[in-house]
């Protein structure tokens, strides 16, 4: 897979390097693009600029569960998944750290509820006696919109392969079911009946037996038995 390249102003932003942010004075911004600095010790945004421009959030709104959130719900467990396991690997790592980066398509919801089509990159940004301390996250617009199905994902470094085969399984099990999906069957798993899903996702009955009846054909089984036996084979709950 190749990189979608974006053909857009590259002007630099001037920020304003006060006390707080002068140890990141010299992360390049550009004028199509945000970035955030995140810490893996205070699970906390660092670093933010060019959200205003691109989302229409003041820099100090970011946080991850708010980029998390406003991610569009076709791409959402999507990303999620990816953060999860992007970090689980970075962190079993000790070695080449500045070698390794991902790159993800996905869409996001303005602080004007507009979605926006982006490309998100992340890399490390500090490390320290061989652990990763802190990552570097870039959002630009994508110059296509991504796919409701198959999912963009491309990742460099070392022994990256396995997680990009990891990022292949959840993006075909994306393409299954999408989210809703999913939680009506992990409530099936659960032993909860279809009136009693229908109770708590305020929706009629029949509108979880239309969601269900098409998985059927769809995961290539019979009944439900078989449904929720495939759904957890495959890792689709």
């Amino acid at each position: 897979m190749h990189l979608y390249k974006t053909v857009l102003s590259k002007e630099p932003f001037q920020p304003n390097p006060t006390a707080k942010n002068l140890r990141f004075a010299n992360i390049p911004c550009f004028s199509d693009e945000a970035t955030y600095v995140y810490s893996l010790k205070t699970k906390k945004i660092l670093f933010a600029e060019g959200w205003m421009e691109l989302l229409g959030y003041e820099n100090e709104e970011i946080s991850m569960d708010l980029l998390v959130e406003i991610t569009t719900p076709d791409h959402k467990e999507f990303i999620r998944e990816m953060n999860n396991q992007a970090l689980a690997f970075i962190l079993s790592k000790s070695e080449h750290l500045y070698d390794y980066s991902c790159t993800t398509e996905c869409k996001k919801f303005s602080k004007q509820g507009e979605e926006v089509a982006l490309l998100g990159s992340v890399k490390v940004h500090h490390s320290l006696k061989g652990k990763v301390v802190e990552v570097i996250g870039t959002y630009k617009r994508n110059p296509r919109t991504p796919h409701l199905g198959n999912k963009y994902f491309q990742a460099s470094g070392p022994g990256i392969e396995t997680l990009v085969e990891k990022m292949k399984l959840v993006a075909a099990r994306e393409a299954i079911i999408n989210g809703r999906e999913r939680t009506i069957l992990k409530m099936l798993a659960q032993g909860k009946s279809m009136k009693e899903i229908a109770n708590v996702l305020y929706v009629s009955k029949s509108a979880i037996e239309k969601t269900v009846m098409p998985l059927y054909k769809r995961c290539n089984v019979r009944n439900l038995v078989e449904l929720i036996a495939y759904s957890h084979k495959n890792g689709l709950i």
